[in-house]
């Protein structure tokens, strides 16, 4: 979470500088304007991953995500809901 935080911090920081102070500089192919914007908004999003309070889940990404929403789940909690 540490790294994330720091990365995020850093991403935007680093965006900032490029679009209010370097804004029509050319780094390799990209103008500093443009590139700052992108290195802002990725730099939030990792600040928001990193602040956002976790879910502990048995599935982890989109698809275990819908599972759960459907009630699609592994064999063993299928059998766990039968009654006995």
């Amino acid at each position: 979470m540490a790294f994330k935080l720091v990365l995020g911090l850093a991403l935007v920081i680093v965006g900032a500088v490029l679009r209010l102070f370097l804004p029509d500089s050319k780094l390799f192919w990209f103008q500093g304007g443009p590139l700052g914007l992108v290195l802002i908004l990725v730099g939030v999003i990792d600040l928001f991953e990193a602040l956002r309070p976790r879910r502990r889940s048995k599935h982890s990404g989109t698809l275990g995500q819908l599972a759960d929403d459907l009630g699609i789940g592994s064999r063993d909690r299928r059998l766990d809901d039968l009654p006995r």
